[in-house]
C-alpha cells in the first residue's frame, strides 16, 4: 500500500478485504499522514503492528524536518500540503506519545529490498544503475530527495533485474486511460491510486500472486 493520507477507515476496510493476519507482512510506501482526517490515529495503529513496515514518504519527512530540525521552508511546505490537521492531532497528544511517533518515524527506512523487488516512496534514481553491480551499493548511492520527491521515475530507464514498486504520483497521471488503478510499467509498478482524493481508491498489491485489491 502507499499514500494512505489519513484514510484510516479505508485502511481498516482494506485489511478486512485482504484478510490480513499475523502471518502476513505489509509494506507501506510512505505518506500515511496529512490531508485526511485521521492521520495520527492511523500512524499509531501501524506503529502497534510489528508485521506492518512503514517506509518514509515525503510527508513524514516534512513532519520530521519541521518539528525536529525546525526548518521553516519545510514547515510551510508541510502546512500548505495538508499538514495542518496532522500537526493539530500531534499537538493534542501527550509528550510521551509525541516522542514515540518521532522516534518511530526517525527509524523508518527510505527503501526496502525484498527478493527481486525494491520498494520506495517515489522510485529510485536509475541513472547510476549501469555503473554498479551490487544492489545494496546501488541503493546506498541514492539521493534522499529523489527517493521521497521525484515525480518522473515512471519515465526513467527500467532496472533489468529488479522491479521497483513506488507511490507518490497518483496513477491517473501514469495510466493512459487516466484510471486510478495500479500502473504496470517495465519493471515498475505504481500503487498510489489517490486514496485521499474524490473518486480515488486505496490499493493493495499482493506479491504472492500479484492480485490487486481496491477499496
Amino acid at each position: 500500500m502507499s499514500d494512505l493520507h489519513g484514510e484510516f477507515e479505508k485502511f481498516l476496510n482494506m485489511l478486512d478485504e485482504i484478510e490480513f493476519s499475523s502471518n502476513d507482512k505489509l509494506v507501506i510506501l510512505g505518506d500515511v499522514i496529512d490531508r485526511g482526517l485521521e492521520s495520527v490515529p492511523l500512524l499509531q495503529y501501524i506503529m502497534q503492528h510489528k508485521n506492518m513496515e512503514l517506509l518514509l514518504g515525503n510527508h513524514e519527512h516534512m513532519l520530521l524536518k519541521s518539528l525536529i530540525d525546525e526548518d521553516v521552508r519545510y514547515y510551510h511546505c508541510w502546512i500548505n500540503n495538508g499538514g495542518i490537521s496532522t500537526l493539530s492531532q500531534f499537538e493534542s497528544l501527550s509528550p510521551e506519545e509525541q516522542i514515540d511517533i518521532i522516534k518511530y518515524l526517525q527509524n523508518c527506512r527510505l527503501y526496502k529490498i525484498l527478493d527481486r523487488y525494491i520498494f520506495s516512496h517515489a522510485g529510485v534514481d536509475a541513472s547510476v544503475y549501469t555503473k554498479i553491480t551490487d544492489i545494496e551499493e546501488f541503493m546506498s548511492k541514492q539521493n534522499t530527495e529523489y527517493l521521497l520527491w521525484n515525480q518522473s521515475f515512471f519515465n526513467s530507464q527500467p532496472l533489468d533485474k529488479y522491479t521497483v514498486i513506488f507511490g507518490h504520483v497518483p496513477t491517473c497521471h501514469l495510466n493512459s486511460d487516466k484510471s486510478l488503478n495500479i500502473w504496470h510499467g517495465e519493471n515498475k509498478i505504481g500503487i498510489d491510486c489517490g486514496a485521499c482524493f474524490y473518486g480515488g481508491k486505496l490499493s493493495c498489491l499482493r506479491l504472492d500472486d500479484m492480485k490487486e485489491f481496491y477499496v
